[in-house]
């Protein structure tokens, strides 16, 4: 059995929304930091990251208003 290598699209996702990557040699810390002037909440965000069968997701949660 051979392997295939394939190359999943990253996309990022804050609230239900796609937000789309901005260039794919940014990490993840630099799309977080391009998109925080729209989306403040980003500041202070954390991420997980999931790869499926078609995407390689990159889901941002937002600390605001949450205590602790």
């Amino acid at each position: 059995m051979a392997l295939k290598t394939v190359s999943l699209p990253r996309n990022f996702y804050l609230d239900g929304r796609k937000l789309p990557s901005p260039d794919e040699s940014f990490s993840i810390e630099e799309v977080r930091n391009h998109y925080s002037g729209i989306y403040p909440e980003l500041n202070n965000s954390s991420y997980t990251e999931e790869i499926t069968e078609t995407e390689h997701m990159v889901t941002f949660s937002a600390s605001v208003g949450h205590k602790g």
